[in-house]
């Protein structure tokens, strides 16, 4: 909701300042704001009392109170309130995530854990076959000839008998299948990097958060923190407590794109990060999969408002005629349209650079330097040096 004075005139824009005027203009009434005086929503206090657009309705000093006031048990206590218009899905959303450097391109095929079940099972072939295969060789020299199989050299001095043979198969059967399946891998990694890893639910979040990866925001004047610390799931009172604990909170006053440029989570509703951010696919957010949870919001009136019931007959007649989902998308397409005017175009780079492949050059120049070190080794150690 915006508010402007234009010719001594209140004009009253986003979806809730529409809402407002459609009312007014229905109900034939006159429209006079008053702000929060401490920027809150309506919280109680351990006294009883009611601060921010709760407060105000309550004492009489506002009619009715807007903004996207969240429907609760405890606050209906002190108001009444209408029917409900919208359903506030709380969640949290985070920058966009760059990509993953392609230096590093080279450990992407495989996960971690595929990484050492890999080299746990390379150990394990060794010792067996120095066992089993190559009884004259010590340990180093079989995981030699192991770790050559894997990069198609051949493998000498072996004991034949049919069942080393079917076990030599099986294991050059794996040797061949997964340096396979890692190249097929590697060049498309290297050409269409991932993606850096972003939290995506709230326990990926609070993670994140214990391990001080993120910080993440609330809302100034919502009651997000204590919904978090009233969770039945643990990481969410935890993230909870470091919440309040740091006092992280943001304000619409701020220009909110600007907090992202940190690793920053902001916890909001899905409805305001279409108006702050846009639609698809110009955003350069990424929202949560989950959900902190679902509340309708609606006007608060206070106890002795005499018009609720002609107040619900013309929100419901908005809620029908489809307005509040016109004016949202409205306002959504006018920031995505101003986000994509600030985007320019670039041309998807495909091709691998020499910059790309740098770490793989800098290793097959290291393997060359050592085995020429290795070679001269071999030229000026005296034999008398060598075991026999």
């Amino acid at each position: 909701m915006t508010v402007q004075i234009v010719n001594n005139q209140t004009i009253l824009g986003g979806i809730e300042g529409k809402m407002l005027q459609c009312l007014a203009d229905k109900l034939n009434f006159e429209i006079e704001i008053f702000m929060s005086p401490n920027a809150q929503f309506g919280s109680r206090h351990s006294n009883g009392t009611w601060d921010g657009v709760i407060g105000l309705v309550e004492s009489g000093e506002a009619d009715i109170g807007v903004q996207s006031l969240s429907i609760s048990e405890e606050r209906m206590t002190a108001v009444d309130f209408s029917i409900p218009y919208f359903a506030l899905q709380k969640a949290f959303l985070a920058k966009e995530p760059g990509l993953m450097p392609k230096i590093t391109a080279f450990t992407y095929p495989f996960t971690m854990n595929a990484w050492i079940l890999y080299v746990l099972m390379i150990l394990a072939v060794t010792v067996l076959f120095r066992r089993v295969i190559f009884r004259n060789k010590t340990i180093l020299g079989s995981f030699l000839w192991v770790l050559g199989s894997i990069i198609s050299q051949p493998m000498g001095n072996i004991r034949d008998t049919p069942w080393r043979r079917v076990l030599l198969g099986f294991w050059l059967a794996i040797a061949v299948a997964m340096p396979f399946f890692y190249k097929t891998s590697f060049l498309s990694f290297l050409t269409k990097p991932e993606k850096e890893p972003v939290p995506r639910t709230f326990e990926e979040l609070s993670r994140a958060v214990l391990n001080a990866k993120y910080k993440c925001l609330t809302h100034k004047g919502t009651i997000d923190k204590q919904l978090l610390r009233e969770s039945k799931n643990e990481y969410m009172v935890k993230l909870g407590e470091i919440i309040e604990k740091n006092d992280w909170e943001f304000s619409l006053d701020e220009r909110v794109q600007d907090l992202l440029d940190e690793p920053v989570a902001l916890i909001t509703t899905r409805g305001a990060m279409r108006l702050f951010f846009g639609s698809p696919p110009y955003i350069n957010v990424r929202e949560s999969d989950d959900n902190l949870g679902i509340w309708y919001a609606g006007i608060a009136v206070n106890k002795e408002f005499c018009c609720r019931e002609l107040l619900n007959d013309v929100l419901h007649r908005i809620n029908n005629g489809g307005f509040l989902n016109k004016w949202l998308n409205d306002n959504a397409f006018a920031g995505t349209l101003k986000n994509r005017l600030e985007v320019e175009y670039e041309e998807p780079e495909l091709q691998l650079k020499l910059q790309d492949l740098k770490l793989a050059f800098f290793t097959l120049f290291s393997g060359y330097a050592l085995a020429f070190l290795a070679f001269l080794a071999e030229l000026l150690i005296p034999k008398r040096f060598v075991p026999q």
